[in-house]
């Protein structure tokens, strides 16, 4: 950029990196174990794409011509107009220059100190084109001249700016469509590690305003760290905001200063200062690497407001992955940092605040065919998205300790391979964890031996040549927090549905069996996910579950979160589907995907994930005190455990103590006669829940009412002809009058009834007015800033309405608020509510909200069961 302020003197651009030391040696390299081993075996790819050297041999792969001639189209020219504030505060009276280029369909990047604000961004001119036509560099005579195209950027509609002083100098700025439409746009990647010391580097710009220019001789880079590039290219004033390109085309960093003379030696005293070829440095110029922009943006989107949204709408265009912070780069981390550049610097280092996972099948290394070549790409792939943790099912051995040689070898990247059996012959698939020793610590733990007794069993019965093996398990702790990861394979069974549960099942006894402080994951191939039902004893005992899956080319996750957890978010990559449940603790990155980095490798790709601890750090508890708490834990599974309904199976009286059921009667009646002739029971029934709830749930307990319980009979109860069936079979297999749900031991406790299987009167009843009163007060969930179901029935409208609440209980019941009985993923919470507080009916109200039943009979009949129950009530 030109500085020609006439009443603030210029001051020089203030450098990024701290240049004082060698490269990553004072701020260490983040999650990377080597970062200068990774560099030098990422540079090794690069070269080996083209079979060049990179070294004594002073060439560029011709393609890099075309590559380079396409991306000189998106470069700009950024002309300033006199009377601008500029990045010092001063008012230039002569404007400035500098350059510019597009990254996306609407996205120009630049510096900070060339558009330093929205007003200068609204006010400078974007020149595209200007450069000399390649006629004019073929025949100096022609007459042709530079066709000019000129757009005015939008900051209004976007504009997202890091200061040069504290900041990272950079700024987006929103550009017409029709600029990329016409002159490209350069992708832009995260990559930390793209371009090693003595590689080239390529400027395209417009040094001093010039027409468009190219730096492509003598322009090795001279030094690099977290944050930023030093490299040799020829730059001037107005240079600034040019693309920095490395020996494939790729953008590597945004220039923003240059050094020279004595300032340079100053300014960078360790760092090369001379040439391959030996001849002195004149000239160094610093570029901030377009991942670490990237990680800034990233902590801006995890914040509210405009600019969040903004940052996460340019991120939308990032691509790759930062090896330095694995796949999920600074997603979840929090630091105190106040600076943007200390800020990115801290993100990278926070690598004790999570732990990144992955899931993979490699038996398809199991195959003679596979050599050495097919090995390293996958180390390629794995070294690339660097996590902590790797988690391999059906993985031949030898291959393995071939994968971690490469790694460690070729890419610095240590993992040591934990084996469930150390013994085997070096063929024999098993799974096997791979684990980084210098931030995690990990364990092989085996399950008791009669859940491994019970899973022979209950597999080998359906399937006695093709029983898989129990699941392995493995403990991984890092910085005193811990978590069990299940790698699972189903082998030959897993398009076997009942026997897939029948595994579940197991599985989920294994784990509350074995249960402790600690969190779980299970991944694999054990699709779909876990589901409510099946983990239905652990849920009774304070456990959350929480799933996802690849629906094209991968495995699933079940993450089983703990009472004590220290788990805050789960963050997954944009390949996985989460379940319904999912959306209260998992995150999708939805512009993070695992394809690309292993897409022709295998046929199923890794699910990958990352647990974000929160902020007080262990387990929940006190690590000093963990040895006593543990008792403690245990004591609190029993209290709440007894704290629930416990409900009898052995009769057909119900367990709690009342004989409220005493002299019920439903024997040849409808569903209005059975209530009206059964008044006193279903009274005291509602008084003894009622009794239960207060208690738990104090003051603002929403007691159960005898028209909830009318509405709920008129649209659940099952009848045979015409008239109660305490042994009705309602759709999805329940058994009883009313369809308890699959997960009822969540709601009401481990003596809950079994949902499928027939059950006396009294149990039933007993049992599902518990689950009403549970809906009307318990957690659950929390979305569009209410606590589900409990807050609902405290709307403005409902609250205090009887009939309304009736009305919306059985909403619930049906599903309303249920994000998977919309085509479009998510209720719409706010014009439901709105719709009862109103009293509309049930099909007006789901109209075109992608309700699953929307514009059904199902919808019109059940109005009439709640309209002719209301009317019956009240009768």
């Amino acid at each position: 950029m030109t500085r020609t302020s006439r009443n603030k003197p210029g001051r020089e651009v203030p450098l990024v990196g701290p240049w004082s030391d060698l490269p990553f040696a004072q701020e260490g390299g983040g999650a990377a174990t080597d970062p200068a081993k990774m560099l030098e075996g990422f540079a090794r790819e690069r070269a080996s794409i083209f079979e060049a050297s990179v070294d004594e041999w002073n060439t560029v792969p011709a393609g890099l011509l075309a590559v380079l001639a396409e991306h000189r189209k998106a470069v700009a020219r950024i002309v300033v107009p006199p009377g601008q504030v500029n990045w010092n505060g001063g008012r230039s009276y002569d404007g400035w220059k500098g350059t510019g280029f597009l990254v996306g369909p609407n996205l120009l990047l630049t510096n900070n100190h060339v558009l330093n604000s929205a007003e200068v961004a609204a006010a400078a001119t974007i020149e595209f084109d200007y450069e000399w036509p390649p006629s004019k560099l073929t025949n100096p005579g022609d007459p042709a001249t530079p066709s000019t195209v000129a757009f005015q950027a939008d900051p209004r509609r976007l504009f997202v700016t890091s200061p040069a002083e504290g900041g990272l100098d950079y700024s987006f700025v929103w550009m017409p469509q029709e600029a990329a439409a016409r002159f490209g746009a350069i992708q832009m990647r995260r990559g930390s590690l793209m371009i090693d010391v003595d590689e080239p580097t390529f400027v395209i710009h417009h040094p001093k305003g010039r027409l468009k220019e190219a730096s492509l001789d003598d322009t090795e880079l001279l030094s690099t760290n977290q944050i930023a590039l030093l490299y040799a290219a020829d730059t001037d004033y107005g240079s600034s905001g040019a693309c920095v390109f490395n020996t494939i085309g790729q953008l590597v960093a945004l220039h923003h200063a240059r050094r020279s003379g004595a300032d340079l030696k100053a300014q960078f005293p360790n760092a090369r200062i001379h040439l391959r070829d030996g001849r002195p440095v004149t000239v160094a110029n610093e570029g901030i690497k377009i991942s670490a922009i990237a990680l800034d943006l990233e902590a801006r989107a995890q914040q509210s407001g405009t600019d969040a949204r903004h940052a996460a709408e340019i991120l939308s265009q990032v691509d790759g992955s930062d090896s330095l912070t694995s796949i999920f780069g600074g997603l979840g981390r929090r630091v105190e940092a106040t600076e943007d550049r200390d800020r990115v610097r801290s993100l990278i280092s926070a690598t004790t605040q999570d732990l990144d996972i992955g899931f993979w099948s490699l038996k398809w290394l199991a195959s003679a065919d596979i050599d050495n070549g097919q090995i390293e790409a996958v180390a390629l792939a794995m070294a690339d998205i660097n996590l902590d943790v790797w988690c391999l099912n059906d993985a031949p051995p030898r291959a393995v300790r071939t994968l971690a040689d490469v790694l460690r070898d070729r890419f610095g990247q240590v993992y040591e391979p934990l084996f469930v059996n150390p013994q085997s012959d070096g063929t024999t698939r098993s799974s096997v964890l791979l684990s980084r020793p210098d931030g995690v610590s990990a364990k092989s733990v085996p399950w008791p031996s009669k859940i491994v007794d019970v899973w022979t069993r209950a597999l080998s019965s359906r399937a006695p040549s093709v029983a898989p093996p129990m699941p392995s398990r493995f403990q991984v702790s890092s910085e005193g927090r811990s978590v069990d990861l299940i790698p699972t394979s189903l082998n030959g069974v897993e398009h076997d549905e009942q026997l897939r549960t029948r595994a579940a099942e197991v599985l989920i006894e294994g784990i509350r069996r074995v249960q402790g402080v600690t969190d779980w994951v299970v991944g694999g191939e054990l699709r779909p996910p876990l589901s409510l039902s099946e983990a239905a004893t652990l849920i009774s005992q304070g456990f959350e579950l929480f799933s996802a899956r690849d629906p094209e080319r991968g495995g699933a996750i079940a993450y089983l979160r703990g009472p004590f957890s220290p788990i805050e978010t789960v963050f997954l990559t944009g390949d996985m589907v989460p379940s319904d449940t999912a959306n209260r603790v998992i995150d999708i990155a939805a512009n993070r995907t695992v394809d690309q980095y292993f897409k022709g490798l295998a046929p199923m790709r890794p699910t990958v994930l990352r647990l974000g601890f929160n902020s007080h750090g262990g387990n929940g508890l006190d690590l000093a005190r963990r040895a006593t708490d543990v008792r403690s834990v245990a004591d609190l599974f029993a209290d709440a455990d007894s704290s629930e309904p416990q409900l009898s199976l052995q009769s057909d009286g119900p367990a709690n103590s009342g004989d409220w059921h005493t002299g019920l009667i439903w024997q040849g009646l409808s569903k209005a006669a059975f209530l009206r002739r059964n008044k006193f029971q279903l009274d005291a029934l509602i008084a003894q829940v009622n009794a239960d709830l207060t208690p738990r749930y104090g003051a603002k307990t929403r007691p159960l009412t005898a028209l909830d319980l009318w509405v709920i009979v008129f649209c659940e109860a099952g009848l045979k002809d015409g008239t109660i069936d305490p042994d009705a079979r309602h759709s999805l297999g329940e058994r009883g009058l009313l369809p308890l749900p699959s997960n009822i031991t969540y709601w009401i406790g481990s003596g809950a009834p079994a949902w499928n299987k027939p059950m006396g009167l009294s149990i039933n009843l007993e049992a599902y007015a518990v689950y009403l009163g549970a809906i009307k007060n318990k957690s659950v969930v929390r979305r569009t800033g209410r606590t589900l179901y409990r807050d609902l029935f405290g709307e403005p409208g409902i609250a205090g309405q009887a009939t309304r609440q009736a009305k919306l209980l059985a909403g619930v019941v049906h599903g309303y608020f249920v994000s998977a009985n919309y085509s479009g993923g998510s209720p719409p919470i706010a014009s439901i509510l709105a719709s009862y507080a109103s009293d509309q009916p049930i099909d007006a109200m789901l109209a075109g909200t992608g309700y699953v039943h929307s514009g059904s009979p199902i919808l019109t009949n059940r109005q009439r069961n709640i309209d002719d129950a209301l009317q019956g009530a009240q009768g």
